[in-house]
């Protein structure tokens, strides 16, 4: 069957900004795809997507049975019966009841079934053998049709336990890349100076974070390490943009340090002005868990320092740093280590020119929205070639 005509339902419990370009992408090669999206539970900080293309995206609405949110079922099934999918592709969780639901209809609407995750639980890891929750994750994974994993380390953690895996692929979880690599382009031809000053940017050096204020992310770390900068020199700003829990106690540390250079600006879901201030900084510094922001910000070619972490912790977007190529990964609560990396960017233009080039090539190379495009598309001809 081509593609033009191939029916594709992809089920999401919601549809934030950043997952926009690729679902758009995603239907430019798909064109008979639906994807099907409810609405936030009432305790998240992520929203839905604002003018989604109805053509394209079709509401429905979740019922969450917890107050965490983490178990839910949707209003799908109309849509299901209706339109009669080849193929249903749904996001990946065991509190997703849609999923038990969907097995016992496949034999039934005879269409296939791809599911797409993370893979395993990133803070505790994944051990079937011991844990209930993994055990069905395993389970649904070898029932499946096929499997989509963000990245290699979720693949293989599964396909440890699994006794086939020929099914399981990985498309690499990443953003609008398209549309990053344009912005960038063009913010090329303006310069980092008319940036900067458009911005109100006077310093020689700018440090940036951008994401949800959460524990989680340690931001207060990055208020320390920039506080020992700070006592030697005064070139240097940060910015920190975000919403979330904690932005009331960093910005009450922030104060406690006698921090004059860090700006807090709300959240700002506009890519363009957000890309600005991660193509004017000299580094996009997160010492917490890290996800897609290090796509964001290698995709204007700014390099990422976080912290090594024992374990599990860290999202996907730790996959794509290379330490001392294009970013630094410190060691755990290592305040003054986080300081010296950040300096360090700083401290020749020859080496922060080797590491901004390096950071573009990562995401062009390793993390564009082709090749996480590229990884659907394998899922989807397997499940029609087997």
């Amino acid at each position: 069957m081509e593609k033009k005509n191939l029916k594709i339902l992809i089920l999401q419990r919601i549809v934030p900004h950043y997952r926009v370009g690729f679902f758009k992408k995603f239907h430019g090669k798909f064109p008979a795809a639906k994807i099907i999206y409810g609405q936030p539970s009432t305790v998240e900080t992520l929203s839905n997507a604002k003018s989604l293309d109805k053509n394209i995206f079709k509401a429905c609405g979740n019922l969450y049975l917890n107050p965490s949110g983490s178990i839910f079922l949707s209003r799908i099934y109309f849509k299901l019966f209706n339109y009669k999918p080849h193929i249903v592709i749904s996001v990946f969780n065991t509190g997703n009841l849609n999923l038990y639901l969907l097995f016992i209809l496949r034999p039934i609407l005879n269409f296939k079934i791809i599911l797409w995750s993370f893979g395993y639980d990133p803070v505790r890891g994944f051990d079937p053998e011991n844990n209930f929750t993994d055990k069905i994750r395993l389970i649904l994974s070898q029932k499946a049709d096929a499997v989509i994993f963000y990245w290699d380390k979720g693949k293989e953690a599964v396909s440890k336990y699994s006794k086939k895996s020929d099914h399981y692929f990985i498309a690499p979880n990443t953003l609008d890349t398209d549309k990053l690599f344009e912005l960038k382009k063009s913010f090329d031809q303006t310069g980092r100076d008319k940036l900067k000053t458009e911005l109100g940017i006077n310093e020689m050096y700018h440090f940036i974070y951008t994401g949800r204020l959460l524990k989680d992310k340690e931001v207060d770390l990055l208020l320390r390490a920039f506080s020992i900068i700070g006592k030697k020199r005064n070139d240097c700003r940060l910015t920190i943009i975000g919403n979330g829990p904690e932005k009331e106690n960093l910005e009450k540390l922030c104060k406690e340090l006698e921090l004059s250079k860090v700006t807090f600006l709300n959240e700002i879901l506009d890519d363009e002005i957000t890309g600005k201030w991660i193509y004017v900084s000299d580094a996009f510094v997160m010492p917490g868990r890290l996800g897609l922001s290090v796509v964001h910000s290698f995709s204007f070619g700014t390099p990422v320092i976080s912290q090594f972490k024992d374990g599990h912790f860290h999202g996907e977007g730790i996959g794509y740093i290379k330490n001392g190529v294009n970013g630094f990964l410190v060691k755990d609560q290592d305040i003054n280590e986080l300081a010296e990396k950040m300096e360090y960017i700083i401290s020749d233009e020859i080496i922060s020119s080797k590491f901004r080039e390096s950071s573009y090539n990562t995401a062009i190379n390793e993390s564009s929205i082709d090749m996480m495009l590229n990884g659907f598309v394998n899922a989807i001809e397997y499940t029609h070639r087997v």
